[in-house]
């Protein structure tokens, strides 16, 4: 089926999913085929903006700096008469690729590249180092470990510290100074293996799975609640109209003003995901020209990214397959084995291998207690799939079949 874009060729160009394919794209004339096929309307747009890029990537370095005012007025009057002039007379103009280079390339970070200016975004990647306990970054810097896995954190910003207690026993304060920047970022770094659960300062908690980490403002200020996810975290949200509480991804931003739901944006996972369990959130992909920008999904629904179909899709879902891991609970149903190993190396923190790919791709259905010990979730998963699984020197388990 095909579709219309409503965009133009400089709005493709400020567009950060639509440079990332034109970049990465072995075959530029595949790409340009395919996009023109499902959006003929746009066919010359779509076309030239991608011959542009690829421009770009060749004339990058021969730019020089001084230029730019030149340059730029270029582009401000190439994009007004783009309805008057065709773009294949506009390519053999050395002047106008200079343009486009300078400006998709030296101030990418204007348009393109928008959200590397965010700064909650930006401290969460100065502080993505780990460690085999879980970390609490404070406001000026400061990082604390945690003793314990699943310890319950709370920060109190009337009082500027955060309390720790593990069992509903308090374990320890933390003085959490004061610093210049009204943000106050903070940040919980979570290993595999470990869980934490977070009370933010506006009373929503957020329970953070292994692997993950949480990058927020010690006090909220600001329109919006804005914390940055990576990996997967379940939200039960105070409510307050006023402001909205956003969860940022690297993919997409989930808005709610009061709600439950869980939100996996694990690096190394191939689909992003948003599961709500009671209210309504909207979602947001991130750079999205070819596809709605933003989506209401209910109770009981799913979004579901895949990044590597540059794909979204909402549909009902089981709401306990996803946010039974709060619980110590992994639910699968009908899952490839090597996804659930995949998870299974997150819960626990080791390693473990499948013994040929047919037992990697076999479809299981089951549900494991992840609370306890590893050799348990791998007895029972060895008999499910009807094999066993051995251990080596090196502590990796095998798990094999000898059908």
């Amino acid at each position: 089926m095909t579709k219309k874009l409503k965009t133009d060729f400089l709005s493709l160009l400020k567009n950060e999913k639509f440079i990332r394919l034109a970049k990465q794209s072995d075959d530029s004339s595949k790409l340009s085929e395919h996009l023109r096929t499902r959006y003929p309307d746009d066919a010359d747009e779509i076309q030239n903006a991608i011959q542009f890029v690829q421009v770009n990537m060749q004339e990058q370095k021969r730019l020089a700096p001084d230029d730019f005012n030149e340059i730029l007025s270029s582009v401000l009057f190439h994009s007004k008469s783009t309805k008057r002039e065709k773009r294949r007379k506009l390519i053999v103009s050395y002047s106008w690729k200079a343009a486009v280079v300078f400006f998709v390339m030296a101030f990418g970070t204007l348009f393109i590249l928008k959200e590397a200016d965010d700064p909650i975004k930006k401290f969460a990647q100065s502080t993505s180092e780990r460690t085999d306990r879980s970390m609490i970054v404070l406001s000026d810097g400061t990082k604390h470990l945690l003793e314990h896995d699943d310890s319950s954190i709370e920060y109190d910003s009337v009082q500027a510290e955060v309390i720790v207690r593990k069992d509903e026993k308090e374990e320890e304060r933390i003085e959490n100074k004061e610093v210049s920047d009204n943000r106050k970022l903070n940040q919980i770094i979570v290993p595999y293996g470990q869980k934490q659960t977070i009370t933010l300062c506006d009373g929503s908690v957020v329970q953070l799975n292994a692997g993950s980490s949480l990058t927020f403002p010690a006090k909220f200020s600001g329109k919006n609640r804005e914390v940055y996810l990576k990996g997967e975290g379940y939200f039960d949200v105070q409510k307050n109209e006023k402001l909205p509480f956003v969860v940022k991804t690297d993919q997409m931003d989930v808005k709610v003003l009061g709600t439950s739901f869980n939100v996996a944006a694990y690096d190394d996972e191939n689909t992003v995901s948003t599961v709500l369990v009671e209210g309504k959130v909207e979602v947001s992909r991130k750079g999205s020209v070819f596809f709605k920008d933003k989506q209401v999904i209910a109770p009981g629904q799913g979004y579901f990214y895949n990044a590597d179909a540059d794909n979204a899709v909402i549909r009902s879902v089981e709401v306990e397959n996803y946010t039974s891991w709060v619980n110590g609970v992994f639910i699968f149903r009908e899952k490839p084995l090597s996804e659930i190993v995949k998870r299974l190396t997150k819960y626990y923190n080791c390693s473990i291998h499948i013994e040929g790919e047919k037992l990697a791709s076999t479809q299981v259905t089951g549900k494991l207690d992840i609370s306890g010990n590893i050799d348990d979730a791998m007895q029972y998963l060895s008999k499910t799939i009807e094999g066993r699984y051995d251990k080596s020197p090196e502590d990796i388990y095998v798990l094999r079949t000898d059908l």
